[in-house]
């Protein structure tokens, strides 16, 4: 047996592929654990190859998961996906209901995924609302984001509206936190600025804001 954890996270597309592997994976294996980010294949090419990215369906989640859970060598296999875009036919996608309970709905999301793919292995995480909810949470009491100070005020009077409790910030979609961020932020590229801004404040100071995000990584931690 290796003295080491290998986690696999299968993610929707490449701005968390890039979260996982720049700022997720080396947190993690600050503590022993080796992380590798797998994009949700959504295509069969005609050359036989098996990868497009941003898979939107829950069938191709749940072929890479069990792929993924098949390697003997991963002590756990992880997905991130979010709540606003959650995939669908996915299990507990039908959750919601007024008044809107959207921690409540993670849960019931979450434990509906495990009992779908029925291994111990797996670890389900929904992001609320969206990855864009950590970058947010990185302006939360910053002085300024990659430099512009404008930019962090901006999207800390998003935060406000809510109380500062960024992962309830969203209402339609016209309000989801990618909506704010790029009414804020018109320049904003989400691959780039959105992991270059939690690279910039930490992943603590996030985490500290993103009670779901915390929890993930603990039990990430946990195996």
């Amino acid at each position: 047996m290796t003295d080491f954890r290998q986690i696999a996270i299968l993610v929707e597309g490449q701005t968390e592929s890039a979260f996982v592997t720049e700022i997720l994976a080396p947190y993690l294996q600050s503590f022993g654990a080796y992380v590798t980010p797998v994009i949700v294949k959504t295509a069969r090419l005609a050359d036989g190859t098996t990868y497009k990215g941003g898979g939107m369906v829950w069938k191709h989640y749940q072929e890479d998961l069990l792929r993924l859970l098949g390697a003997s060598h991963y002590r756990c296999v992880s997905i991130l996906v979010d709540f606003y875009a959650y995939p669908r036919n996915a299990p507990g996608v039908d959750c919601c209901r007024r008044p809107h309970q959207p921690r409540r709905c993670t849960e019931i999301r979450e434990h509906a995924m495990a009992a779908a793919i029925g291994n111990h292995r797996f670890v389900p995480h929904v992001v609320l609302h969206e990855f864009e909810t950590w970058v947010i949470a990185a302006a939360v009491g910053a002085g300024s984001l990659l430099g512009d100070v404008s930019v962090a005020k901006a999207l800390q009077a998003e935060a406000a509206t809510v109380g500062g409790d960024v992962e309830l910030l969203n209402d339609s979609r016209e309000t989801a936190p990618s909506k704010r961020v790029l009414r804020r932020w018109p320049d904003y590229d989400k691959v780039i600025d959105g992991v270059e801004v939690i690279r910039e404040v930490g992943l603590e100071a996030v985490m500290d804001r993103c009670p779901g995000l915390k929890a993930w990584v603990a039990e990430l931690l946990g195996r």
